[in-house]
C-alpha cells in the first residue's frame, strides 16, 4: 500500500496549484488528498503525513483534534519559475508592489525575487491597511490579485507559490521512499527548471534576430533616426543620417555623440534640450529635429525631418485634428464683454495661455469656463496640435478610465478590438481640457497625479510605459478648498493642476454684458429682433443663476414664441414672468435716503426727458439749485448712483448714453409721489 499525505491549504486556488504539484512530482509513489480551510475540513484527517502549505495555516489548525498522521510538515515555499518571464517584462526602474494577505509572507517573496535576480526593478510589500501606492508602476500577486487596489494601473499574476525541492526531499524523507525516488524526483524537479533556462535562451537568441531585423527596416525610413543610451553613445545611425552628416555609422556607432558630431547646436538639442522640435541648418539642408526620451530605458530618440516634410506633416495633422473635432472651436473675440474685470481677465488669460503649466479654471455653472479653455488652447504654442475636452462628471470611473487612458486589445469584454487609444495619448502635443474635476474619484486622482508627475501613461491591461506631451487644463464649479478639507480632494493634485489660476465671475457681477451677449446672441443666429427697453432693463438685473447659459436659454425661448420683431416681457417664460412682481423695489426706511432718491432718480429722469447727460457734477449742482439742505458733492452723488444701479433705477453706460433711469426706477419713483 502507498503512503499517504494529505496537503493542507487556506485557499482553493492554492490547494489546487500544490496538489497539482505533488501529483506530477510524487503521485507515482504516495496516495494524495488535499483539502482547503475555505472550503471546510472533513471531521477526521488521517494519513502518514501531514503537510500545511504555511507556518500561518498551521497556527490556524492545529488547534483541532481531529489530525492524526505520523509527521507533520510546514511547507516552504519559491516562486512558480514558469511566471518569471512575466518579471523580465517590466521595464528597469520600475516600481513593483507585492500583493499578498500576509506581510510577512509578502517579505519573503521579495527576498526570494532578488534571490532569483530579479533585481531590475524596485520591490514595495503591500500592507492590507496602506491607502495609496501614488508611484506604483504594476503590480504583481502569487494568485491573489484580487487583493489588489482597484485604481492600480497594471496587475500581473505570478501563479501560486510551489513548495520547493527541501520541502519535497523532507515528504520523500518522511514516508521511508526508497533513495532512487528521491533521485528521480530531484531530476523532474531539475528538469522543469533546465526547460525554463532554454525556453529563455530561445527567447534571448529570437531577440537578436529581432534587432538585426529592425536595423534593416530603420534605414528604409525615409526620416533620419539617432538613438543615444544613458552614457550618450550613439546606438542607432540610420542610412539618412549618414548622407546628412556625411559620416558612417561604424564611426559613430557606440561612440560618445559629442566626439563624432561636429554640429555643437544640434548636440547640446539632443543632450540637453527638453520634449519638442528645433530648426537647423545641416551641411546647407534645413531640417526639423523632433528629440523624444525613452521612458525606463534612459535613452533619446532625434528624428530628423525636412523642413518641407515637416510642414507637410503637420498641415495634414491639422487636417486630422478637424475631422475628428480635435480643434479649439473658440478663440478670444468669441469672449464678448464690456465689464472691466473681465477685459482684464481675457488679458491675463492671454498672458496664461502663453506658458506650459497647468491651468485651473474655477467659477459657476455656466460662466464659460470651456469657452476659456478653447480660447487658450488656440493663443498658445500648442495651436497646431490636438484639443481633447472631456467632461469627467458625466462617465462613470471605470468608463472615464479606459477613455482618458486607453486600453490593450481583449482588457475587457466588449473592448474595441485591437485596443483603443486614450485621449492622453491623443492629446500629445497638444492640449487636454479635464471639466468638473473637482467630480473624479480619489482613485481616479491618484492616477491624474502620476500621468501630470511622470508626463507617462499606461493603458488598460498594458505594460507598455507611453511617454505623453500634453497641457492640462481643468476646470470645476465646486469649491475645492473645502473638497480638500473633508478630503475629498487631493491636496498634492490640487496643486499640480493649480499652478496657473483663472477665476470666472458669475453673470450677476458683470450686468453691464448682458446687452453686448444679448446682441451677439441674436444677431449670431439671423435675427434681426429688437429687445424692448423694459425687458432689457429686467433681463440686466436679474440674478441669473445659471448664468450665461440660463440667459442663452431664456434667449432660445423668447425667439421662438416671438411673433413680431420685437421681443417684449410677454415672451419671457413662465417660471420668469412670475418674477417681473418682484420688481417693485420697496422704499428705503430712512427718511433721508429716500429724499436723496426720489431727488436724484427725478433729476436723471429729467435729464433723460431733455436728452442732456446726467454727470455727477451736473446732478450735484441741481440738488445745490433745488434743495439747500440736501445739496450732494460730485463724490456722493457717486456713492449714491452706485447704490440706485445696484437697486436697478438706473443703468450707466459709456460714453454719450450716461446715466438714464430704468422702468423699474420709473416705478419706483412713482411710489414715492
Amino acid at each position: 500500500m502507498k503512503p499517504s499525505l494529505i496537503l493542507l491549504t487556506g485557499g482553493m486556488k492554492t490547494r489546487h496549484t500544490l496538489h497539482q504539484q505533488l501529483h506530477q512530482l510524487l503521485g507515482d509513489y504516495l496516495h494524495i488528498d488535499s483539502y482547503a480551510v475555505d472550503e471546510g475540513l472533513p471531521a477526521g484527517l488521517e494519513a502518514d503525513v501531514i503537510l500545511f502549505s504555511s507556518e500561518s495555516l498551521k497556527d490556524e489548525v492545529s488547534h483541532l483534534n481531529n489530525m492524526n498522521a505520523v509527521n507533520f510538515i510546514t511547507g516552504q515555499r519559491t516562486v512558480h519559475h514558469e511566471h518569471l518571464d512575466k518579471l523580465l517584462t517590466i521595464p528597469a526602474g520600475a516600481n513593483v508592489l507585492v500583493i499578498n494577505d500576509e506581510y510577512n509572507v509578502t517579505l519573503e517573496l521579495i527576498q526570494s525575487l532578488y534571490q532569483l535576480g530579479i533585481n531590475h526593478v524596485r520591490f514595495i510589500a503591500y500592507k492590507k491597511n496602506h491607502t495609496y501606492y501614488d508611484d506604483i508602476d504594476v503590480a504583481v500577486s502569487p494568485g491573489e490579485t484580487e487583493l489588489a487596489p482597484a485604481y492600480l494601473p497594471m496587475v500581473l499574476d505570478i501563479g501560486v507559490r510551489l513548495l520547493d525541492m527541501t520541502t519535497i526531499l523532507r515528504i520523500v524523507d518522511h514516508c521511508r521512499l526508497e533513495g532512487k525516488v528521491a533521485l528521480q524526483i530531484s531530476e523532474r524537479y531539475i528538469r522543469s527548471i533546465i526547460e525554463l533556462q532554454q525556453k529563455l535562451l530561445l527567447s534571448q537568441q529570437e531577440t537578436k534576430e529581432v534587432y538585426h531585423h529592425i536595423q534593416n527596416v530603420v534605414n528604409t525610413i525615409d526620416d533620419g533616426i539617432l538613438v543615444i543610451n544613458e552614457t550618450s553613445e550613439v546606438t542607432v545611425f540610420n542610412q539618412k543620417l549618414e548622407a546628412l552628416f556625411q559620416i558612417q555609422a561604424d564611426v559613430i556607432i557606440n561612440r560618445p555623440i559629442d566626439t563624432v558630431i561636429l554640429q555643437n547646436e544640434v548636440v547640446q538639442f539632443i543632450l540637453d534640450g527638453v520634449e519638442g522640435s528645433q530648426f537647423f541648418s545641416i551641411h546647407g539642408v534645413e531640417v526639423v529635429v523632433y528629440r523624444h526620451s525613452m521612458i525606463g530605458e534612459q535613452s533619446i530618440v532625434a528624428v530628423f525631418k525636412s523642413v518641407h516634410q515637416a510642414s507637410e506633416i503637420e498641415k495634414t495633422a491639422q487636417r486630422k485634428y478637424r475631422e475628428k473635432g480635435f480643434y479649439a472651436k473658440y478663440s478670444f473675440d468669441d469672449i464678448f464683454c464690456e465689464n472691466p474685470k473681465m477685459i482684464e481677465l481675457k488679458q491675463i488669460a492671454k498672458k496664461l495661455a502663453l506658458a506650459e503649466h497647468p491651468i485651473l479654471i474655477q467659477g459657476e455653472s455656466g460662466t464659460g469656463k470651456e469657452l476659456f479653455a478653447h480660447a487658450i488652447h488656440k493663443h498658445s504654442l500648442r495651436k497646431n496640435g490636438p484639443f481633447l475636452p472631456i467632461n469627467c462628471s458625466a462617465l462613470s470611473e471605470s468608463l472615464l478610465e479606459s477613455e482618458l487612458f486607453g486600453y490593450e486589445d481583449g482588457s475587457f469584454t466588449g473592448g474595441q478590438r485591437g485596443g483603443k487609444k486614450g485621449l492622453f495619448e491623443l492629446a500629445d502635443k497638444g492640449t487636454i481640457f479635464l471639466d468638473e474635476i473637482g467630480d473624479i474619484s480619489l482613485s481616479m486622482q491618484s492616477r491624474l497625479l502620476r500621468v501630470i508627475q511622470e508626463k507617462e501613461i499606461r493603458r488598460i491591461g498594458g505594460s507598455k510605459i507611453i511617454p505623453i506631451n500634453i497641457r492640462i487644463i481643468s476646470a470645476t464649479n465646486k469649491k475645492i478648498e473645502e473638497q480638500m478639507k473633508a478630503q475629498t480632494f487631493r491636496n498634492d493634485l490640487f496643486y499640480r493642476l493649480n499652478v496657473l489660476n483663472l477665476s470666472i465671475p458669475p453673470l450677476r457681477q458683470r450686468r453691464e454684458d448682458i446687452p453686448l451677449l444679448i446682441h451677439h446672441y441674436i444677431t449670431k443666429n439671423g435675427n434681426w429682433i429688437k429687445v424692448e427697453q423694459s425687458l432689457m432693463n429686467w433681463l440686466k438685473q436679474a440674478e441669473w443663476d445659471g448664468n450665461i447659459r440660463e440667459l442663452k436659454n431664456t434667449l432660445d425661448y423668447m425667439l421662438t414664441v416671438c411673433n413680431g420683431t420685437i421681443l417684449t416681457k410677454n415672451d419671457l417664460p413662465q417660471h420668469q414672468t412670475a418674477q417681473l412682481s418682484e420688481d417693485k423695489v420697496a422704499p428705503p426706511q430712512n427718511p433721508l435716503e429716500k429724499s436723496e432718491h426720489h431727488m436724484i432718480l427725478k433729476i436723471v429722469m429729467q435729464c433723460n426727458e431733455a436728452g442732456k447727460a446726467a454727470s455727477r457734477e451736473y446732478i450735484s449742482a441741481k440738488t445745490k439749485e433745488q434743495h439747500a439742505s440736501l445739496s450732494l458733492s460730485p463724490q456722493q452723488v457717486r456713492r449714491r448712483l452706485e447704490d440706485l444701479e445696484q437697486k436697478g433705477l438706473i443703468i450707466k453706460r459709456k460714453g454719450r448714453g450716461g446715466t438714464r433711469i430704468t422702468e423699474v426706477g420709473m416705478n419706483y419713483l412713482e411710489s414715492l409721489l
